[in-house]
């Protein structure tokens, strides 16, 4: 059994139920209505699922997000995971009370739970010294291009420009490098 088909027998389920509590309620108590709403709603979103309308719009909200808003979204995903790393570094075992460690340690948090000095979440993310539109202009592509776009032209260029080529370049290789690591972030 595919998980489609136990998704569309869920939608089917709920339907029935709506149904069900819709009747109920018009005829026993106006209470069964108000019931029936939140299986109405779970009915909904299981068939939109079921039908592939939710797939083909997360693909299109996908596809309709450049690539910076893409880089910008796993730069972000990246630092809360570097944040959630830091914070268990640093000793956070005192059940979220403000301090970490032994008396007197003031480690990344102080005893009123405060941020203290040198916090890695007050560091700004490290950047290649690039910025987006000048890695896009490094690698000859329009902002709009598409991930796949980027790495198949950094490919070309790279296999164009490593120092071990006829026409290597190791200056224009490193800035290669460089604007396809800021897309790529």
């Amino acid at each position: 059994m595919t998980n489609r088909t136990i998704v569309v027998g869920m939608a089917a389920t709920f339907i029935g139920l709506t149904a069900l509590l819709l009747v109920a309620g018009v005829v026993v108590s106006p209470v069964l209505l108000a019931v029936a709403v939140p299986f109405g709603v779970v009915a909904y979103l299981l068939w939109y699922h079921a039908s592939g309308r939710l797939r083909d719009r997360v693909r299109r909200e996908a596809a309709r997000a450049g690539p910076g808003d893409r880089a910008r979204a796993r730069q972000r995903a990246r630092a809360a995971e570097h944040r959630r790393s830091a914070y268990r570094s640093a000793g956070a075992t005192d059940g979220g009370f403000g301090r970490a460690g032994a008396a007197g340690d003031r480690g990344a948090w102080s005893a009123s739970g405060a941020r203290g000095a040198g916090d890695p979440r007050d560091r700004a993310p490290p950047t290649s010294g690039m910025s987006e539109r000048e890695a896009y202009e490094t690698l000859g592509l329009d902002p709009t291009a598409d991930s796949a776009t980027v790495r198949s032209t950094y490919r070309e260029r790279a296999k164009r420009l490593h120092p071990d080529g006829e026409d290597g370049d190791e200056d224009a290789f490193k800035e290669l490098n460089k604007a396809y690591e800021r897309l790529s972030d």
